[in-house]
């Protein structure tokens, strides 16, 4: 017999033989015949095969192991949605999978369902995030298509993770809570300070360090407090219907002042007139963020581009400037938190190195993403996708 690769028995399981009371099952995998309709349990063993068929059964058995010595949970279904086969960690979330029965019955979770059934649907990968298959868990789920028409779900328990992001940014919103009282009584009496003393006094110096210092901060513990906001979701957005004519209009306005303080020409190229579904000041937030980077690295004399063009569902917006650029390898983290392209000059120009974050939280939010496209000496756009406002996602709740 020829014999099979590990991954051709990703297929439905058979009952070969009873299960012994009062013991937890395993779950057995089919190659070649149909499935067996089967109660809730899966089948302890295999049943005998000929002799021939030896290399078929050690390739079943190390499957079987594989998958059950997984932490994640595994579930499979048929083209019809119903359960072929489920790992041990699958049967340690739910005592009701039966084989042959449909998922539903199995799972109640409107994401899980979701994204399988559209993994059979479409063919495709689909994700989502399951919070009512155990209650108090989260989980990460991931379904992918299978050959004969069915899919594959894979679970990840995200709850421990999530807990410890949790506590993350509540220590982190505490702490900067806390410094804004010192900090602000600080920046206070170093300006009193500075109005009191003469000009060529050589405390002056001393004061204007302390001063800045403060004000930079002031300024970081700003962004964190925004940045935890906008990710544990405490930030509520009031989206409404506006059209990219009106959200570029409002950046360009509130940028003249800095364009001009620095001569930089700005442009504006509007190529969308379908409406977007956004938070005028939220977004107003991003372009902000995003035109201030421009400003920083595009340097004095050199023009930076405001625009907007329709993509599939959506309208996508860009900051375009023709300074340096950025390194390719910078590209993948330009938007974690405090990472910063070139160190010197950003803390030079007192940046907090949580802007570009901030405007990803905030356009994650509304449903869109965030990129960055530049090449070295021809510099650097910024990106971000907004949905294309509808009568459905219109009326839905902020």
């Amino acid at each position: 017999m020829k014999r099979h690769g590990l991954f051709r028995f990703f297929a439905p399981f058979q009952r070969t033989s009873p299960t012994q009371p009062g013991t937890r099952s395993g779950m057995t995998l089919a190659a070649t015949e149909p499935p067996i309709p089967a109660p809730a349990a899966f089948p302890a063993s295999t049943q005998d095969v000929p002799e021939n068929d030896f290399d078929g059964q050690q390739d079943q058995r190390q499957l079987e192991t594989l998958l059950n010595s997984m932490q994640d949970a595994v579930i499979a279904v048929d083209a019809e949605g119903r359960v072929q086969w489920a790992n041990q960690g699958m049967l340690e979330l739910t005592q009701r999978v039966r084989l042959q029965a449909p998922l539903v019955e199995t799972v109640r979770d409107p994401e899980l369902l979701r994204a399988v059934k559209e993994a059979v649907d479409t063919r495709t990968v689909r994700g989502g995030r399951a919070i009512a298959i155990v209650s108090g868990k989260t989980f990460d789920v991931t379904a992918a298509p299978l050959p004969d028409g069915g899919a594959v779900a894979v679970l990840r328990d995200l709850t421990e993770r999530e807990l410890l992001e949790k506590t993350r940014r509540d220590f982190i919103a505490n702490v900067s809570h806390e410094l804004r009282t010192p900090l602000t009584n600080i920046q206070g009496y170093s300006e009193t300070l500075l109005d009191t003393i003469s000009p060529d006094s050589p405390q002056r110096e001393f004061l204007e360090i302390i001063r800045k210092n403060a004000a930079r901060m002031g300024r970081l513990t700003e962004d964190l407090l925004a940045l935890a906001r906008v990710e544990s979701g405490e930030k509520r957005f009031e989206l409404e219907t506006v059209t990219p004519e009106d959200l570029l209009r409002d950046a360009a306005q509130n940028f003249a002042e800095t364009a001009s303080g620095r001569d930089l020409k700005l442009e504006v190229k509007d190529q969308a007139s379908l409406p977007v579904l956004a938070d005028r000041d939220a977004i107003h937030h991003v372009f902000g963020n995003l035109l201030e980077n421009a400003a920083k690295y595009g340097g004095p004399g050199t023009r930076v581009i405001l625009g907007a063009r329709p993509v599939e569902d959506a309208v996508e917006f860009y900051v375009q400037d023709f300074g340096p650029g950025i390194p390719s390898e910078h590209l993948p983290r330009l938007f974690e938190r405090f990472y910063r392209v070139d160190k010197a000059r950003s803390r030079e120009s007192g940046g907090t190195g949580l802007g570009l974050s901030i405007a990803k939280h905030i356009v994650l939010a509304h449903g869109g993403s965030i990129r960055a496209e530049s090449e070295l000496n021809h510099g650097a756009t910024f990106l971000f996708t907004l949905p294309v406002a509808t009568e459905e996602n219109s009326s839905e709740p902020t």
